[in-house]
């Protein structure tokens, strides 16, 4: 978002250059992630007349602030997770969140101490690599749709019977790619064509978060 908006809006409205208040920004952006919240930057550009937008038309952008997505762990998800490990169950998380925000989470329902994996980190290491680092990782985040396949793929072939729980578009490669595949009732359709099991009761929602939207503009000087 930065390298696409050279300005920002401040608080009174006033556009200043970004890399004048660019270290204001990142810290404001960390500090809303350590609290859980996963932060979406807006920006703006006046367009005139023209008719057509694609990618390049992305420039010359003016930063206006964020928007904050806050998703709390649901009531009762401490014992349920606590009773999977009572039945032998090892609960991994895979999100696009940033690492930050899955930390928090991570210490929400009660493991302070989770090992983290990040998309980019994957990128970089091999199969041979991330076979032995997928069962010792509790954590994946900043994942992209493809690499959620690849760390379900290197489970297994580490020895894990797997078992993945999606509802979105972005999940149907690792559903096909579990033993076990989980969607809900309220997925994509091509989730649930995908999935081994549908949940249909209520109980499914314990493992999931209601979202609170909240709008911030950037705090600058």
């Amino acid at each position: 978002m930065l390298a696409v908006c050279p300005f920002a809006q401040n608080k009174v409205g006033d556009k200043i250059a970004t890399n004048t208040v660019e270290q204001i920004i990142q810290q404001k952006f960390e500090e809303h992630s350590n609290q859980g919240f996963r932060v979406l930057g807006v920006a703006m550009r006046d367009m005139g007349t023209q008719p057509v937008l694609n990618k390049d038309s992305e420039r010359d952008m003016t930063l206006l602030g964020f928007l904050l997505f806050f998703d709390p762990p649901k009531k009762g998800v401490l014992e349920t997770i606590d009773r999977l490990k009572q039945l032998g169950v090892s609960l991994k998380i895979i999100t696009g969140d940033n690492r930050l925000v899955a930390a928090k989470i991570s210490r929400d329902v009660g493991k302070p101490d989770a090992k983290i994996l990040t998309g980019t980190e994957l990128r970089e290491i091999s199969d041979a690599a991330l076979l032995q680092k997928a069962a010792q990782t509790d954590i994946f985040a900043e994942v992209e749709p493809n690499q959620k396949e690849r760390i379900i793929i290197a489970l297994r072939k580490a020895g894990f019977v797997v078992g993945y729980i999606g509802d979105g578009i972005n999940d149907v490669s690792a559903l096909h790619a579990s033993d076990v595949s989980i969607s809900v009732d309220t997925a994509v359709d091509v989730a649930k064509e995908s999935a081994d099991i549908v949940l249909l009761e209520k109980i499914w929602k314990c493992l999931c978060k209601e979202s609170i939207r909240v709008g911030q503009r950037l705090p600058i000087p």
